[in-house]
């Protein structure tokens, strides 16, 4: 029996529901709505063709680039894949934990926070290599921008709702240890 058109939308709803979306949180971005939708425009951004078009490199050049790209977005895509099985019901598109979540501090947030946006920024550097664009460059470093805001304000109700992620915090790096602004810790 094929699903109907209604059943289909208050399934999609309730979902959304489930997730902490609202037509005012859409509005007054109360739950970092806005976050999202910056992250998949710049996500959805990295589709477009490279700038400026490079042509001229040797072919083995290019094909040192294509290949070490290629292998960094693979690794980025392994990340990401990781992170939301080992989040399980308590993923979330938006930075706001919802009411029946826990904390989860094991696998790959075992040593890394934002796993997910870890992944998201490796698989995004592994395009601007694979491409050799400033425009993918520019992606990058806003996508790295993007999900610092949406990580910070996922933490702060995170804090509220775990005393303990204030530990969780001073112990672990929050999305790229090495680099001191995807690593916020005091």
């Amino acid at each position: 029996m094929k699903p109907n058109k209604s059943s289909l939308f208050k399934d999609i709803k309730t979902i959304l529901s489930k997730w902490g979306f609202s037509k005012q949180g859409l509005i007054n971005n109360s739950k970092g709505e806005w976050y999202l939708f910056s992250q998949m425009l710049l996500i959805l951004l990295h589709l477009i063709p490279p700038y400026p078009k490079i042509e001229n490199l040797e072919f083995s050049i290019n094909a040192f680039f294509i290949i070490i790209g290629l292998a960094t977005s693979t690794q980025g895509l392994i990340l990401v894949i990781k992170a939301f099985i080992d989040l399980g019901a308590n993923l979330t598109p938006l930075p706001y934990p919802m009411n029946e979540s826990i904390l989860i501090r094991n696998n790959s947030y075992k040593n890394v926070r934002h796993p997910l946006y870890k992944g998201l920024l490796i698989l995004s550097l592994g395009i601007c290599i694979f491409s050799l664009s400033l425009i993918h460059l520019f992606l990058l470093i806003s996508l790295a921008y993007i999900l610092k805001m949406k990580a910070i304000k996922e933490e702060e109700r995170l804090k509220i709702k775990f005393p303990e992620y204030k530990n969780y915090i001073k112990e672990v790096p929050a999305i790229i240890k090495i680099i001191k602004y995807l690593d916020w810790r005091s």
